[in-house]
């Protein structure tokens, strides 16, 4: 019979999971009614796109469980929509409707390709003893994620306030990384790489908090 404390790590590590698998909906919901992503930035999803192609290779090689490797598969095809709906939606150069459809078959076909030479990259590396191989793979991905928050973050002190950005995708995401710690923290061995990508998406969402807190609330844009 497990233990209270293993209950406790998987209830955290579920809540995670959900959260973190579904954490942009939101913001893909409030793309769709606003019909604008005026100051969000196209790039912060590619990056994180590129990023959950980096995790779902790297917890197929691991052999992980099932909710852990279909989480970030759900991520990056939110990630992935909400790129696009940058790119539609761009009030400058906006796409016609057939035009996203056709470049979002052709970034699945390509999405799908990085993934599987991330996999069998990372595979052949381990077959022949490739040091680092697998603290690469999982690294990465982390990078992609944390960079990927930078774009979004010129644009706010661009624009000087947090505009179109979800703040419940934010607080979903940052409830994710809190219930994934909490999880961890449980565990009997720690994962420092696992909490560092907790830990890093965690205060990344917070500078965006903090932002719109000062932007939008204490000194709100005279455009708001």
């Amino acid at each position: 019979m497990p233990t209270a404390k293993v209950v406790l790590e998987n209830v955290f590590g579920m809540l995670g999971i959900i959260f973190w698998s579904f954490q942009l909906l939101p913001q893909v919901i409030d793309n769709y009614k606003a019909k604008t992503t005026e100051g969000l930035s196209a790039s912060m999803f590619l990056f994180w796109t590129l990023a959950s192609l980096g995790f779902g290779s790297y917890s197929i090689i691991e052999d992980l469980s099932i909710p852990i490797i279909v989480q970030p598969h759900v991520f990056g095809f939110f990630s992935t929509t909400c790129f696009l709906q940058c790119i539609y939606y761009n009030q400058k150069k906006r796409w016609s409707l057939l035009k996203t459809l056709v470049i979002s078959f052709l970034l699945a076909v390509g999405f799908a390709g990085i993934e599987a030479a991330a996999f069998f990259g990372t595979r052949a590396g381990l077959v022949h003893d490739v040091k680092g191989t697998l603290d690469a793979a999982g690294i990465l991905p982390v990078v992609l994620l944390g960079v990927g928050f930078i774009p979004q973050y010129i644009d706010i002190l661009r624009l000087r306030s947090v505009v179109s950005v979800s703040m419940v995708f934010i607080g979903a995401d940052a409830s994710g990384s809190v219930f994934s710690l909490i999880s961890l923290a449980l565990r009997d061995t720690f994962d420092l790489l696992a909490a560092l990508n907790y830990v890093i998406v965690f205060v990344c969402d917070m500078v965006i908090v903090a932002f719109y807190l000062y932007f939008n609330k204490y000194k709100p844009s005279p455009d708001i």
